[in-house]
């Protein structure tokens, strides 16, 4: 199969969130005059993630979410009370100011565009971070189409996300096109949920032990996907 549409997830995928959110952490943490130890963010990050799931799962909402994670998060590991809102739009404008890049993103989309391929991203990001994310990157004028979560009212894997994606695409078949990101649970689980192939991009070699969660392809650097 040739694809000759993709949809590529951002974080961890095209961007290092990790070195972009270690970033925004450090600045957020020590304007409230606390050491961010490794321990720390490890902490927060195993929080921050449990909270991300129960978002794809459609527990929990984005503004209960963004709006009271910090405010959780101070209370319970350090008795501080702090006001969640300011917090997260804080750090949100930390996080907007990174745009850390994965090995060969560039070189993967230029390739592509060589291709005539057509390439879009699909987020569950907030909006205004990931929009400026990709200016700033210089990555933006790859893309033909950006599509955030927190706009279309529908978030990964939830099948409305890419039934409404491809609704706004009109023309786009689903036969030749093709789910590229770094999550099983977002990415893999939103492609098989619609019937879409995927790619799994995993750099580090995890090992997938669910198996209801098949990617199409499995890919450890950026640059294998000019070969499909």
């Amino acid at each position: 199969m040739q694809y000759k549409h993709l949809f590529f997830d951002m974080d961890n995928t095209l961007f290092d969130f990790d070195a972009d959110e270690d970033q925004a952490l450090e600045r957020l943490f020590n304007a409230q005059d606390i050491d961010l130890t490794s321990d720390i963010k490890t902490t927060y990050q195993t929080f921050n993630q449990g909270l991300w799931r129960q978002y794809e799962q459609g527990e929990l909402t984005r503004e209960i979410l963004l709006n009271t994670r910090f405010a959780t998060f101070f209370k319970k590991q350090f008795n501080k009370v702090v006001d969640g809102q300011q917090l997260s739009s804080q750090y949100l404008d930390n996080l907007a100011l990174g745009h850390d890049l994965m090995p060969q993103s560039e070189e993967l989309l230029a390739g592509l565009q060589a291709q005539h391929a057509k390439l879009y991203i699909t987020t569950n990001g907030v909006a205004r971070t990931q929009y400026q994310r990709l200016q700033d990157s210089g990555l933006a004028h790859y893309f033909d189409a950006i599509f955030v979560s927190e706009e279309l009212g529908y978030q990964k894997p939830d099948p409305a996300y890419f039934q409404t994606v491809f609704q706004k695409l009109e023309t786009v078949p689903m036969t030749q096109s093709l789910i590229v990101g770094d999550s099983l649970t977002s990415d893999v689980q939103g492609g098989q949920n619609v019937g879409v192939a995927t790619a799994w991009y995993n750099p580090t070699g995890q090992i997938n032990h669910d198996r209801a969660l098949q990617p199409t392809h499995e890919i450890k650097q950026l640059t294998e996907l000019l070969t499909l």
